[in-house]
């Protein structure tokens, strides 16, 4: 999505959340994290300006006990920083570490939000140490003693191995350095003593830049993605010795040969999963987890080994491919090369970056199944969720629950690892988060529900078969595409029926009588007035939302007159029933189990619409409908199938389908009577 679209649709969810609003301090804070992630693109400082008041008056919605105000305070902080770095305003910076302090203080040790406000309060007192040196730095470099010059380099190095992985191998030496050690061996170099020496003839405006430039220079490094083999040397491993003097194994050959490699292309550090993570630290590899995807993003160069590809093969088929973990090292890295079992590049290709070749991209894209414009420039957030989700279905991990955190960094999101739950309960939170900041195109699913939630899949595979998104028609195509498909709806009506006359001539000729095994299910009664919005003021619709056991969805809803069982392969399981409801052409849906149980109790069936919030726009008025609007509302939309519930009328449960269900209104007419009503999902 376009970022001012992005925002002017954050914009309208906030001006539907007046003040005194349930839930205004949540939209708040939607819009100032689009704002936010917009000027990191931009660089408007209008934007940041705007964050910064939004967040502001989201927090005074969060008093102190609130479950959200240590994470609005962290955010603020960020936002305060980097408006620090941009005006240099130093009062910003001291709001910034109180922020983050008060934050710190309502975590609990242990939770990931802990260290991550932990990590960006050090940052910033560290800047307060940086500003002192800046101010240094800004002044005539006649007055800098070489003390001053050293401190700030050191400091400048400081900020930069913030972001980075807290341990690298030395690519010269072989050894593992900790950030300590990463420093020590900087501010010993000769080019450290080099640039010291630079920077007592330049002037006040280019010592920082060219501080900062060196550094990163130096400090550029490789990442390794490669499948996990037997006897990978670990941390304890290594610590203290040089990879390049131990005892040979394929594992460490391995580990040597990516390290040459490294250093051959310039980068002086290198990280490997397998060496460079304390394993035993439940809170460090919580931290590896959510900043592998902006590790990866920031290497100068990802190498991966494909142990099984020999020279003249080709990678398609390469057991790679098939791995969880590997998707994010796929799309975060800019730069990659690909290496073969005798470490020999890729169809002997020389480029500096096999994300250039055509080539390559085109093999890609058949063994990912993934467009070559996501694989050389795919940014972590929730744009394209549900094809997101699709690219992961197809692959593995070795612990289930981990195909879903390996996600994580995909969506730009930081929830907790939690190692023991099952991988159905990670997708379950992982998508909960995906429908309250994105939309709701990841119910679009077919295949067993999940036996907590039945609007989730039990597993990411049921993503896997699913077809390409419904297409986007033009102001010309809508019209000839309505026709065709009201055209084959008529079809299948006529069809149905003159099913019915052979069937019933059939009975009659033999001298039986014929039952029609159609169900009508029972009218439903009525919602509460304050569940069900008319066409005219769907503009005040509520967002989808998470409530103790519910899911909140509006819907527009189409009540299921009659249901017909057309035919059943009880073997695959198979049941297909031509299907009849109000304000839809007549459809067919194939369902991997029998409606007997709803049937017998002639319960009541929807087909629903989740209500599209993105369709009204930011300039939406109310009670007016544009003419775009209304032919989006007459294109085909993939239906949920729900039931209501036996027990309770205000409990629905969606019913699986082996297939998507693609709907078609009948008419304008019919659009233009729909309403959208709230359905709470179990």
């Amino acid at each position: 999505m376009d970022s001012a679209d992005d925002v002017s649709q954050k914009r309208g969810e906030l001006d539907r959340c007046p003040p005194g609003y349930d839930g205004r301090d949540v939209a708040l804070c939607r819009l100032a994290a689009t704002l936010h992630r917009r000027f990191e693109s931009d660089r408007e400082i209008d934007d940041l300006n705007m964050a910064i008041t939004l967040y502001r008056a989201a927090l005074e919605l969060r008093p102190v006990k609130h479950a959200d105000r240590a994470s609005s305070l962290h955010d603020i902080a960020q936002c305060l920083a980097y408006r620090f770095r941009q005006t240099s305003t130093v009062s910003d910076l001291d709001d910034a570490v109180t922020a983050e302090r008060e934050a710190l203080q309502l975590l609990e040790p242990g939770n990931p939000d802990f260290n991550a406000s932990r990590r960006c309060l050090i940052d910033y007192v560290r800047m307060t140490t940086g500003n002192i040196a800046a101010e240094m730095a800004s002044s005539d470099a006649s007055d800098v003693t070489e003390v001053d010059i050293k401190q700030l380099i050191r400091i400048v190095a400081l900020e930069t191995l913030g972001a980075m992985p807290t341990r690298l191998l030395d690519t010269r030496t072989g050894n593992l350095c900790n950030r300590d050690a990463q420093i020590s061996e900087f501010m010993g170099s000769k080019r450290c003593i080099r640039l010291e020496s630079l920077c007592k003839s330049y002037d006040r405006d280019q010592q920082m830049k060219f501080i900062r430039t060196e550094v990163l220079e130096h400090f550029q490094y490789a990442t390794l993605s490669h499948r996990w083999g037997e006897g990978e040397p670990s941390l304890r491993d290594i610590e203290g010795r040089s990879v390049y003097n131990m005892p040979l194994t394929r594992a460490l050959r391995k580990l040597q040969y990516f390290c040459t490699v490294a250093l051959e292309r310039d980068c002086l550090w290198a990280w490997s999963d397998t060496c460079c993570i304390d394993k035993h630290s439940g809170n460090e590899v919580q931290e590896t987890i959510l900043s592998m995807f902006a590790w990866y993003r920031q290497s100068a160069l990802t190498v991966v080994y494909l142990c099984d590809v020999v020279d003249t093969d080709s990678f398609v088929n390469s057991e790679w491919f098939n791995r969880g973990w590997t998707l994010q090292e796929l799309l975060a890295p800019r730069t990659i090369l690909f290496y073969t079992r005798d470490w020999s590049l890729y169809k002997n290709l020389a480029s500096s970056n096999h994300k250039t070749e055509a080539v390559v991209l085109e093999e890609l894209e058949t063994a990912t199944g993934i467009e070559s414009r996501f694989l050389t420039n795919s940014s972590p957030g929730m744009d394209n969720a549900r094809l997101r989700l699709q690219w992961a279905s197809m692959r593995r991990t070795t612990r289930p629950e981990d195909i879903v955190y390996s996600l994580f960094g995909i969506f730009d999101l930081r929830l907790p690892i939690l190692y023991g739950e099952s991988a159905e309960n990670a997708l379950g939170r992982l998508l909960v988060e995906i429908i309250s900041v994105s939309d709701v195109s990841v119910l679009d699913w077919i295949g067993e529900p999940s036996q907590f939630r039945s609007y989730f899949p039990s597993h990411i595979t049921w993503y896997r078969r699913l077809p390409s998104p419904l297409p986007r028609l033009n102001a010309e195509e809508r019209p000839l595409a309505t026709s065709v498909l009201r055209n084959l709806s008529d079809s299948l009506s006529l069809l149905l029926h003159l099913q019915f006359l052979c069937h019933s001539l059939a009975a009659l000729l033999l001298g039986i009588t014929y039952c029609v095994p159609a169900i009508l299910p029972r009218t439903p009664v009525s919602s509460a007035p304050s569940d069900v919005f008319e066409f005219y003021s769907l503009i005040s619709v509520p967002l989808p939302r998470f409530f103790s056991r519910h899911f909140i969805l509006p819907c527009v809803a189409y009540h299921v007159t009659m249901v017909e069982l057309q035919g059943a392969d009880p073997s695959a399981p198979s049941y297909t029933y031509n299907v009849r409801a109000s304000g839809l052409v007549p459809l067919r849906i194939t369902l991997p189990a029998k409606l007997a149980d709803v049937t017998k109790s002639r319960g009541v069936l929807y087909l629903v619409r989740p209500w599209p919030s993105r369709l009204h726009g930011p300039s939406a008025k109310p009670d007016v409908v544009t003419e775009e609007q209304l032919s989006r509302l007459e294109e085909p939309f993939n239906a949920l199938l729900l039931s209501e519930s036996t027990h309770n009328d205000n409990e629905h449960k969606r019913i699986a389908s082996s297939t998507l269900i693609t709907a078609q209104p009948t008419d304008r007419a019919s659009i233009l009577k729909s309403k959208v009503r709230i359905f709470r999902v179990v």
